[in-house]
């Protein structure tokens, strides 16, 4: 089999599938097409092949930049 399998979850907020990448790793972020929720990717407990989508922690301060 490929090892360029891509991943899709569906968005927790539109349902909207979201594309993981074949090369993602744990706390990735990813974004929703259409809706604009952001995600951390973390792995799944039982298969860590797969991973699940937690909402992000946006840091809505900016830091003095």
């Amino acid at each position: 089999s490929s090892q360029e399998e891509v991943n899709t979850l569906n968005c927790l907020e539109c349902d909207a599938q979201l594309t993981v990448p074949a090369d993602a790793i744990q706390g990735e972020v990813v974004t929703c097409k259409d809706c604009g929720a952001t995600y951390e990717l973390v792995k799944d407990q039982s298969n860590p092949s797969l991973f699940t989508l937690r909402p992000a922690e946006l840091e809505e301060e900016d830091w003095g930049e």
